[in-house]
């Protein structure tokens, strides 16, 4: 009879900087178009993450390789196995991959842990809203706070088209219990109250202004809350947003003649060569080279590189702040080589 050990000191740290491989040991649906995956170490390891973080996974699809990134929606005090939260999108290349083929005993390339969007100051009072599957880095943060055990103040907002599509739906009734100063007020579009609008958004939370904000769903609503918030008093340093969207975009087309350079990552060894009009990242995904990102919009900073040598052009969208540009990071997702680079990856 073989023996599980379940003393953390005796199995190693799953090493995130490069692909290793996660077993599916559990996959449950949440909603008609939702499904939840539970997923370990192929060797018996721990996952250390923080709340709001994201994994990028890799998948052979249709005989071309394929990465997404997906926010890690388990609680941060299990360290042992992750879970996924996955909308199946209409023509979602890796979405629909999962769903059909990833059953428990499958098997799936991953990196990370990665990224930052979580409820780092439990001692403050905070506003989380969220829409469809926005909501796994607020999931992830609340059920750590439970497990943790700690005291915080948060009012979660949360919208759905309809009440069967409101996932972890058998989960907020009972977290409360375990975080009393918790609410939680789901807003189907569909329903009497109607979609969340400036209006609706101040009766649910008078005291806003007094709080730090999460907010994470589709692009348009992400800016709708943000202006709301702002309105009302919400410092804008209070205030954080992340997209869900975590498509992963078409390379772009270039000629065959266009100039390249080379990117290398100095701790790696990684070293490709980058297309005039391709994006670094875009590069690195050609390549097989390790480099995770979230939106590879330049909005959300996941892919935040220094620069240690080379000279980029970079148009981002509030992804990295000046001061970090001038001390010499970069977005790879939205930088374009003019010379040789060196990242310090």
């Amino acid at each position: 009879m073989s023996v599980v050990a379940f003393n953390l000191a005796e199995v190693e740290p799953w090493v995130g900087e490069d692909w290793g491989r996660l077993i599916c040991r559990a996959a449950w649906d949440e909603t008609p178009d939702v499904r939840s995956f539970l997923l370990a170490p192929e060797k018996p390891g721990r996952i250390p993450f923080a709340p709001g973080q994201f994994m990028t996974f890799r998948a052979e699809i249709d005989g071309a390789q394929a990465q997404r990134s997906y926010t890690i929606s388990s609680s941060a005090a299990v360290e042992r196995s992750v879970t996924i939260t996955v909308k199946r999108k209409p023509g979602g290349v890796f979405s629909g991959w999962l769903h059909r083929t990833l059953e428990p005993g499958g098997a799936i390339d991953a990196m990370g842990p990665a990224g930052g969007f979580g409820l780092d100051r439990p001692g403050e009072k905070w506003l989380m809203v969220s829409a469809g599957s926005g909501v796994t880095p607020m999931a992830s943060s609340l059920r750590t706070c439970g497990d943790l055990g700690l005291d915080v103040d948060v009012v979660h907002v949360h919208c759905a088209r309809t009440l069967a599509d409101v996932i972890y739906a058998e989960e907020w009734p009972w977290l409360p219990r375990r975080l009393p100063r918790m609410r939680t007020e789901v807003v189907p579009s569909d329903g009497g109250r109607g979609r969340l609008d400036a209006e609706k958004l101040a009766s649910l939370v008078p005291d806003m202004a007094e709080r730090r904000v999460l907010c994470c769903g589709p692009e348009g609503f992400m800016a709708d809350v943000r202006a709301w918030c702002l309105a009302a008093g919400v410092a804008e340093e209070a205030f954080a947003q992340e997209s869900f969207d975590f498509s992963e975009p078409e390379p772009a087309l270039v000629a065959e003649s266009a100039p390249t350079r080379r990117v290398t990552f100095a701790k790696s060894g990684w070293s490709f060569e980058v297309a005039e009009g391709r994006t670094i990242l875009a590069a690195a995904r050609l390549a097989g080279a390790p480099m995770p990102a979230s939106c590879a919009k330049g909005m959300c900073g996941t892919c935040k590189t220094p620069k240690l040598s080379g000279e980029v052009a970079m148009t981002h969208q509030g992804g990295i702040r000046q001061r970090e540009i001038d001390r010499g990071l970069i977005l790879p997702c939205c930088a374009y080589a003019l010379t040789d680079v060196t990242l310090d990856r």
